[in-house]
């Protein structure tokens, strides 16, 4: 009975042990992240932190120029890029770990217009009273590519061109048309998921096979790959509860 009663305690003492341990290994996480998907890291951290520990500490821009920071030697331990490509340059530079490359989210773009329309809001694009049309700079954000693609599809890019203004990044886009310095602009549909009212006189939601898919490829950068929070990470984001969240956002998920 007594070896009973000892091996209980040791079991419960050990089991304290891991309790109070757990918190010293929080670790901090620097990641860097695509705009379009801020808001949506916002959300996934509490959880994540919940679950975890572990706390996210986030920079947003446009992909491209946080891939120019990570190449320049930028701290990050995790990259969630917009584009596939991106990930896939760092991992053969070396300076990312392959086997965590992940599609964590597929991306959507719209139409969002400040002008109506008699027919579609489609129609908004070649209208004359179309005097701005803003899109995220397609030379460093997938979303402003998207855009592009979707416009000469339609045989419009020369017509348009003049006309538009060029975002940093796919937040910047949505707050000319936000504000009205925009007629229109082609936007994440995420973006409609912020829980902030936007508003607008009409949407276009575009058909996927007007553009090329936007797969959005994270990856542990290599001086983090050891680390236990950007393994943890990883792993969930893709578990079922990260997944909800991602498709509550606005997003489609693999």
């Amino acid at each position: 009975m007594k070896q009973l009663l000892l091996s209980i305690n040791l079991v419960f003492l050990f089991a304290m042990g891991l309790f109070f341990v757990a918190p010293v290994h929080a670790e901090n996480l620097r990641v860097a992240v695509a705009s379009n998907f801020a808001y949506t890291l916002k959300l996934l951290s509490v959880d994540f932190n919940k679950q975890t520990g572990h706390q996210l500490l986030v920079s947003s821009a446009s992909t491209g120029k946080l891939y120019a920071q990570i190449q320049n030697g930028a701290p990050f331990d995790v990259f969630l890029s917009a584009d596939e490509k991106r990930p896939e340059f760092l991992v053969r530079e070396n300076k990312a770990d392959a086997l965590s490359e992940y599609v964590y989210a597929k991306g959507q773009i719209v139409l969002l217009s400040n002008l109506t329309s008699d027919t579609t809001c489609r129609d908004v694009l070649t209208s004359p009273d179309l005097k701005r049309l803003s899109i995220a700079n397609p030379e460093t954000a997938p979303y402003g590519a998207a855009a592009k693609q979707v416009m000469q599809k339609l045989s419009l890019w020369q017509q348009l061109e003049p006309r538009l203004v060029k975002g940093e990044n796919i937040a910047q886009t949505l707050q000319f048309v936000s504000t009205k310095n925009a007629d229109a602009g082609f936007v994440a549909k995420s973006m409609l998921h912020m829980g902030k009212e936007i508003d607008y006189a009409c949407i276009w939601d575009i058909p996927t096979d007007m553009y090329a898919p936007i797969k959005q490829k994270m990856v542990i950068l290599k001086q983090a790959k050891d680390k236990i929070a950007a393994r943890a990470f990883i792993r969930y984001m893709q578990s079922s509860q990260a997944k909800e969240i991602i498709k509550a956002s606005g997003y489609d998920v693999m």
